[in-house]
């Protein structure tokens, strides 16, 4: 089983279009171990941002996807593409978040975790 983890530059979990990571790990059974680790696409997308990476996940090759929040577009190009979603709690190391997927202690996601993608706003002070 291959398992992708989104997450920041201290390896914790978050959502698609926010970590600067894809965290790649490899599961045999008995054994799993990290055995890549590559700029996520989102960081470099104007808009859609987790689509990107939800699209790199897929040509990776794999089959579950590790994050801490996904919305409806998100979700449903994941359900299409045949990647099961794993929602665990922002901030979580992502080693101990694939442990928990591989130990049963998450479940497969069965719904969104919000129904809109974040809208980044600048704000103007002046």
């Amino acid at each position: 089983m291959r398992i992708a983890v989104i997450a920041n530059t201290e390896s914790l979990v978050t959502g698609p279009g926010e970590g600067e990571y894809i965290l790649v790990y490899e599961y045999d059974g008995s054994n799993v171990k990290l055995v890549n680790r590559e700029p996520n696409p989102a960081m470099q997308a104007e808009m859609h941002r987790g689509l990107y990476a939800l699209r790199r996940v897929k040509e990776i090759g794999a089959d579950a996807l590790v994050v801490s929040e996904i919305g409806r577009p998100g979700f449903n190009m994941a359900r299409s593409l045949g990647i099961s979603i794993y929602i665990v709690p922002e901030g979580l190391n992502a080693d101990d978040a694939v442990k928990m997927v591989i130990n049963g202690e998450v479940q497969v996601a069965n719904a969104p975790t919000h129904e809109h993608g974040h809208m980044h706003h600048s704000h103007y002070e002046g």
